[in-house]
């Protein structure tokens, strides 16, 4: 078989098979394995990003912008959830817009700070002490 993207001459086991929901093998996807994974890759940054531009291009507490990895998408309410990011990457942009919306654009480190508070009622604004029954031993 012959990739088309990188147009090499493979054999079928380097392509994934290529399925519809409730059927049986229909063949395979006409790009290798390798240019697959590779294009699901880039799809995804391009995703990644394309939502980081929209929410503001930083994270919206401390003005973090430096990686875009170190970004996330943090739900105001999480009732209000309907999809995780890995799943709505694969969504259309107009469902995508709408989950974000939804969200605050956090840093790590404010994503974490943000569900430490949740979890332990500790307060991060009010100092370094750490919460009771906490402390190091």
């Amino acid at each position: 078989m012959i990739c088309s993207s990188c147009e090499k001459d493979l054999n079928e086991t380097e392509f994934y098979i290529k399925k519809e929901k409730g059927k049986e093998k229909i063949g395979h996807q006409s790009y290798c394995k390798k240019c697959f994974n590779k294009f699901c890759v880039e799809r995804w940054v391009k995703r990644k990003k394309d939502a980081i531009e929209y929410k503001g291009g930083k994270c919206e507490l401390c003005g973090y912008k430096k990686y875009y990895g170190a970004l996330v998408f943090h739900h105001v309410d999480p009732m209000q959830k309907d999809f995780e990011w890995t799943h709505l990457r694969k969504k259309s942009w107009d469902k995508i817009k709408a989950e974000l919306d939804k969200c605050m654009m956090l840093c790590s480190n404010c994503h974490s700070e943000i569900h430490a508070k949740d979890a332990t009622g500790f307060d991060i604004e009010a100092g370094m002490a750490l919460p009771t029954g906490l402390e190091p031993a």
